[in-house]
């Protein structure tokens, strides 16, 4: 899904000078690819994340400048979220048309391909899809086990679709900072400002809010059916993902947890009190908290037991269904 919104928000924060600067075209793509290693830590093993961007319909705008965007996006993401694979990550970045989304099967090489529809030097868009597209790499959707026939269930792919649009929005909200003193090249100085503006938009649109008297127990009561067959509902993604942003706003070193989701493969097929209850399980002492605050929110104890007796009968037999063979996730 492709947001845009109203260029005359940038005239608000900007100089006319530095907002024609930022929407005017640069020069057309080259016919080369951009590819860099961002990193290799820690004392007992060596991981890395590589970005490279294909060459394609990109628009108005260079190869080399949306590959040090990715960088930027990546290396802001990966300073609160952690990289706690146990191999390197290659990633393979292509302009297509539809919905962004990073694909289940690998390309030849083993790299992740996601896909953006971002286009231009719309770099708030850039930012926002691939943070989305990250965020399900770095919480394992693909370690989900598989019947036969290569289906995989998505009762609880709402959840994780909700979580990384909550990491979408929440990187616009550090680049925003990250780029006021120091953005990647001096032609986009004043650009922090317009990612900033870009998460203030998402976050004022109706949808996205829920009444301060709903708790997300009472919502999920409501729409869980719903919820577990067809996890691409976006609007009700993008109201749990305003409420779980509250969480990571306060506590960013939290996103560290999502590399132990859907560690048990077998997770994704089970009640959500089980996913949630996996997932505190997979997550070492000091990364429990954010699961033990996401089950908190959604009424479920510690002991995988709902604290609302209301939820006791429809939820504790949450029944799903498989889905046709996954080509991507969104």
């Amino acid at each position: 899904m492709v947001i845009t919104f109203p260029v005359t928000i940038f005239h608000k924060t900007l100089t006319s000078s530095i907002a024609m600067l930022l929407i005017c075209a640069t020069l057309a793509a080259p016919s080369t690819s951009a590819s860099t290693a961002l990193w290799k830590e820690t004392e007992t093993a060596k991981h890395q994340l590589s970005i490279t961007v294909a060459r394609g319909k990109w628009g108005q705008t260079t190869i080399l400048d949306i590959h040090r965007l990715l960088v930027s996006v990546a290396s802001e993401f990966h300073s609160y979220a952690g990289f706690n694979r146990a191999r390197d990550i290659d990633i393979r970045v292509v302009p297509r048309n539809g919905s962004p989304r990073v694909l289940y099967e690998r390309g030849t090489d083993g790299s992740y391909v996601i896909h953006l529809t971002a286009r231009d030097d719309r770099w708030y868009q850039y930012a926002y899809q691939f943070a989305h597209e990250l965020c399900h790499i770095y919480s394992n959707f693909d370690h989900k086990e598989r019947d036969k026939h290569g289906s995989v269930s998505i009762k609880n792919q709402w959840f994780e679709e909700s979580l990384c649009e909550a990491a979408a929005v929440h990187t616009l909200k550090r680049l925003a900072l990250s780029w006021e003193h120091n953005p990647p090249t001096r032609s986009w100085i004043g650009y922090s400002q317009i990612f900033a503006n870009y998460a203030d938009y998402l976050l004022r649109q109706p949808h996205r809010q829920l009444p301060e008297s709903l708790s997300l127990i009472d919502w999920y009561q409501k729409h869980h059916q719903v919820l577990r067959a067809n996890p691409y509902l976006r609007e009700k993604n993008e109201q749990v993902a305003t409420r779980m942003l509250r969480i990571f706003e306060q506590n960013p070193q939290f996103w560290s947890a999502i590399g132990y989701l859907n560690q048990n493969p077998a997770s994704a097929g089970r009640s959500f009190a089980d996913y949630l209850a996996d997932w505190q399980k997979a997550a070492p002492a000091q990364q429990k908290m954010l699961p033990t605050k996401i089950m908190a929110l959604f009424g479920i104890n510690t002991d995988n037991t709902y604290i609302a007796s209301v939820h006791r009968g429809s939820l504790l037999r949450e029944q799903g269904s498989l889905s046709p063979k996954p080509q991507q996730t969104r």
